[in-house]
């Protein structure tokens, strides 16, 4: 329920809706009478969700036009590039990150994931719904960046730059890929700079959403908030 209620309170378009016969009586029936509801018996419910006994409902969304054209920006927008991230998973919690430093938008630079994965939706404890995402080429995207002044940041070894050696008070985008073959060399190169976190111990790599973490906050306390 949580997941869905983040959907509709950020304008997705609720389709239809099954509940679990199981768990009926817990159903809040006032929050969905203006679409179809179909209560379906245990053992078939519990097949169609992507883990049995997960949830007592099941929610058809439409999915929305995820492209740059869409993607409002402020003043001094606060952007993430994701290329070839491994799991759904670390894009979920990824997202949820950039939930709570208030990022201006998601994108993904290459068709290997998708936002709605079941992994996603769950890991990112409904926020999937409250960023701002969409799906772009890599060269449209390092056009869209050039056009609203927004700074590319690479996350990369390949550099003596610290992450703490920037200014991102004005327009930033962070580009973060695989945790096992980092980026590609588009991106290397398409960067304004490439930036590095120290890696102190044995480890060349963080996990991604761990990161994305770091970074982001940096620019929080920059921009003083």
């Amino acid at each position: 329920m949580k997941e869905i209620r983040a959907a509709l309170e950020h304008n997705y378009e609720l389709e239809e809706v099954y509940i679990d016969d199981k768990y009926k009586t817990a159903f809040p029936e006032k929050e969905f009478d203006q679409v179809s509801v179909t209560i379906l018996k245990h053992d078939l419910f519990s097949r169609l969700v992507y883990r049995e006994d997960a949830s007592y409902i099941l929610a058809v969304l439409k999915e929305p036009v995820l492209d740059l054209s869409q993607i409002q920006l402020p003043e001094n927008p606060l952007i993430i590039i994701l290329e070839n991230i491994e799991k759904p998973g670390n894009l979920g919690a990824l997202l949820r990150t950039c939930d709570a430093v208030g990022a201006d938008a998601v994108i993904l630079s290459q068709d290997h994931h998708n936002f709605f994965h079941p992994n996603v939706i769950r890991s990112s404890v409904g926020t999937v719904f409250s960023n701002q995402i969409a799906y772009a080429g890599a060269e449209e995207i390092k056009l869209w960046c050039k056009e609203n002044n927004i700074k590319v940041y690479a996350a990369a070894l390949q550099t003596d730059k610290f992450y703490t050696d920037m200014d991102y008070t004005s327009g930033t985008a962070f580009v973060f890929g695989a945790e096992d073959t980092g980026l590609t060399k588009f991106w290397r190169e398409a960067a304004d700079r490439i930036i590095k976190i120290p890696m102190l111990g044995h480890n060349d790599s963080l996990n991604v959403s761990v990161s994305a973490a770091v970074l982001l906050y940096e620019v929080v306390r920059q921009r003083g908030q």
